[in-house]
Formats: C-alpha cells, sequence, structure tokens
C-alpha cells in the first residue's frame, strides 16, 4: 500500500496558520506534538476509533508550541455560547484564535457533515469584523466567513472524545527562538513516553490485538471503510518515525545501529499495513497473524525507544 494521504493534522495546521512562521517544517512540527506515536483502540458501536492515536492531540498540541518557542494561551469552556464569547473577547487582527477539538459533524460548512460525526478537529479562525470571523479550515476551507451566529450554531465537543466535553480556545504568540537539536531531542523523548504510556496502560501492542479481536464479533460491512482509514492514518503516522529517525541519525543523536532497528521494524509494520490493507480491499476480510505480527513489532519498538 503506498501512503497517499497528508502527513499533518488538522491542529498543526490550525498552529502552523496561526504562527504564519517560515523556519517551521511541517513535518517536525506535527512529529514534536508526539501524536504520532503510540496506538490506541476505543470498542463503541461508531466503529470510529479503532485504531487511533494514543496521545490526545490537544495535549501534544501545548507540547509542540512550547517546543518551538510559542506560548499559548488557552481557555476551557463548557457550551458554544461561552466559546463564542470567549473568541470575540480574544480574537484581533493581530492575533487569530484556534478552537479545537470539536466535533467535525457539526461543521455546518463542510460538505456532507453527518458523514464525519464524532470526528475531533480543529480551526482557526481570524478577525474579519465585530459580527464575523474568517474561518480557515484544513479540510479545503480558506478564509470561509462565518458569522459569530454560526459559529454558536456549529461549536460542539459533546461527542468528542478528545474534548472531555469541553470547547477550547487557544491564542498562541511568540516566546523565544528554537533550537533545533532540542526540537528532535525532546521529539523522541516525547515518542518514546507514548509508546511506553500506551503498553503499561493496555494500549499499544494490546490495542492491536484487541481491535483485530473485537472486529470479529460484527459483520465485515460496519467496519470495514473505518478500519481502511485507520490504517492509512497510522501508515501516516509510521512514516513520521522514520523522519525522526532520519533526522537524529544526522546530528548524532541516534546510533546508526540504533537507527537500522527502529527502520526495520517500522518498515515491516508499514508492509504489513499494506497487506491488511489490501485484503480488505480484495474483500479477503482480516488476517489474524497480520495484528499479532504487528503488535508484537510495536511492542519491540516501544523497548527500543524507551533504552536510555
Amino acid at each position: 500500500m503506498r501512503f497517499y494521504g497528508n502527513e499533518i493534522c488538522c491542529g498543526s495546521y490550525a498552529c502552523l496558520n496561526a504562527m504564519q512562521d517560515p523556519s517551521i517544517d511541517l513535518q517536525l512540527f506535527e512529529i514534536s506534538t508526539s501524536t504520532p506515536f503510540g496506538i490506541r483502540h476505543f470498542e463503541n458501536e461508531h466503529f470510529d476509533r479503532l485504531l487511533t492515536t494514543y496521545c490526545d492531540p490537544n495535549q501534544g498540541m501545548d507540547r509542540a508550541l512550547r517546543l518551538w518557542g510559542y506560548d499559548a494561551e488557552t481557555v476551557r469552556t463548557g457550551a458554544a455560547k461561552e466559546a463564542v464569547r470567549e473568541i470575540r473577547r480574544r480574537i484581533s487582527p493581530e492575533y487569530p484564535v484556534i478552537v479545537g477539538p470539536i466535533d467535525m459533524g457539526k461543521l455546518g460548512y463542510q460538505i456532507m457533515p453527518a458523514l464525519l460525526k464524532r470526528m475531533d478537529h480543529y480551526i482557526l479562525l481570524e478577525y474579519c469584523s465585530d459580527t464575523e470571523a474568517y474561518c480557515t479550515d484544513s479540510e479545503g476551507f480558506y478564509q470561509y466567513r462565518l458569522t459569530y451566529e454560526e459559529l454558536g450554531a456549529y461549536l460542539s465537543a459533546d461527542a468528542v472524545p478528545e474534548a472531555d466535553g469541553c470547547i477550547t480556545v487557544r491564542q498562541i504568540r511568540k516566546k523565544r527562538e528554537y533550537r533545533m537539536e532540542e526540537v528532535l531531542e525532546q521529539s523522541l523523548r516525547y515518542a518514546a513516553d507514548n509508546l511506553r504510556a500506551a503498553e503499561e496502560a493496555g494500549e499499544g501492542s494490546r490495542a492491536v490485538k484487541n481491535c483485530c479481536r473485537y472486529l470479529e464479533k460484527y459483520k465485515e460491512y460496519k467496519w470495514r471503510l473505518p478500519l481502511m482509514y485507520d490504517i492509512q492514518y497510522l501508515k501516516q503516522r509510521k512514516l513520521l518515525m522514520l523522519l525522526l529517525t532520519d533526522r537524529l541519525e544526522e546530528i548524532g543523536k541516534c546510533t546508526g545501529e540504533r537507527a537500522g532497528e527502529i527502520r526495520q521494524i517500522v518498515n515491516v509494520q508499514n508492509d504489513l499495513l499494506g497487506k491488511i490493507y489490501g485484503n480488505l480491499q480484495k474483500g479477503l476480510g482480516i488476517e489474524q497473524e497480520s495484528f499479532d505480527e504487528m503488535a508484537r513489532l510495536e511492542s519491540t519498538l516501544a523497548e527500543i525507544l524507551c533504552i536510555s
């Protein structure tokens, strides 16, 4: 399976669009959120979190901002009206705001939003007037004009697990210059922390096995497309692990032997993901052996990365 998707997620895009800092590498910013590392499996009838990120993007975003020398003033509200009040109070021509995680299925300007229910999402809002804001959404909307009344109807976090029932409003300001060596070293530490925490919490390798076990209880037509989406997303994260390894080896912070081990594991995982995806495309269903091997390698990757 070749990867054709987008390696940068909506939260990172919102931050990068707010900062407008050409010195920041897009992929490295995504890596520094730590979100690409670690796997979680949620069990619910929606089949929308079959294999998802272990780290909450809402936390990872703040990690990344600190590493790149930015400070974020954050307010969490419990209702859309409160969120709109905070947005109107804070937004200015100089400083936009980031809103999320919110329920993508509630964003009325999206095409067929009902298909996007419960998906966590982030948007950037820029000052337009006292009654409107410009909305930039990485799903294909640039400075789309929204009234604050429309925003009040569109903002919801109730059904998004990552939101914990709150709508978060952020405003980003430059604090200091970053050091690339620090960004890379800390990104590796964050990746290792996520992988270790996932294994200790019964996720990580067990999330992969539990997902396979869970799917056996349901008709394939219910979960096939969500799983194919999740596999593509997991592929994206594995490619970013390879990029981080390359950059650390370039600056001498990862030995050639260790880098080789990581690459070998991740490349085999990518092959397994391609096999699982291909079988689903061909209507061959799931093969437990591939999931088991994927899980074993995830555990091994955590062990290697967590070597101090």
